[in-house]
């Protein structure tokens, strides 16, 4: 019995301890930034949103970018499954990074539809045990969502579905920060070429 709360604070003192991510740095720097032998590259990135996601052991980074003549928004999603068991306390995870990339145009949408969505969802009444989804598409790769079934709060959380995978984080904490970064993208100059 102690063996298993030590372990078990172990395990909270751990995962409360967690630093942040930083799983779109990487992608913005090894994939969307060209390093060239011998030359000078600059790019400038803007943090949106870091953090877990409300409704499982998932995490969700959006972080915008401007290199060269291009501004993009970087959504970084990661997913924990256990891995098949070795031996019997094993606690194995394997994490499944999925990078997906939004204009700014996209990025505009979303802050365009969730209201819509909102207003949708908050005039259903469902029956017991059914739920109602609103959608809107934003790409091929991203949908967000708002859900409600009887005696729920609707809109509170929504749904960053990325590549089918759910993501709930606060309405109003991430679409604040999206403005903020819609609004970073107008006042900062884009750098035209590397220096």
């Amino acid at each position: 019995m102690r063996k298993a709360l030590i372990s078990l604070s172990m395990v909270a003192l751990l995962t409360g301890c967690m630093q942040t991510r930083y799983i779109t740095e990487q992608y913005i720097k090894t994939n969307v930034e060209k390093h060239t032998e011998g030359e000078y590259s600059t790019i400038r990135t803007y943090t949106v949103f870091k953090g877990k996601s409300y409704n499982s052991n998932s995490y969700l980074e959006l972080t915008g970018y401007k290199y060269r003549d291009i501004s993009k928004l970087v959504i970084g999603a990661d997913k924990y499954y256990p891995d098949r068991k070795q031996f019997e306390t094993d606690q194995t995870r394997i994490a499944d990074i999925t990078y997906i990339e939004l204009t700014l145009e996209q990025c505009k949408a979303i802050l365009q539809n969730y209201q819509i969505l909102q207003e949708k969802i908050n005039k259903e009444k469902p029956l017991r045990n059914e739920e109602v989804y609103h959608d809107y598409t934003v790409s091929k790769d991203l949908f967000i969502s708002y859900r409600k079934a009887k005696g729920s709060i609707s809109s509170t959380y929504i749904e960053f579905w990325v590549q089918g995978e759910k993501f709930v984080v606060s309405t109003p904490i991430i679409m604040d920060k999206l403005r903020k970064f819609m609004d970073y993208v107008k006042v900062t100059p884009v750098q035209n070429k590397a220096v």
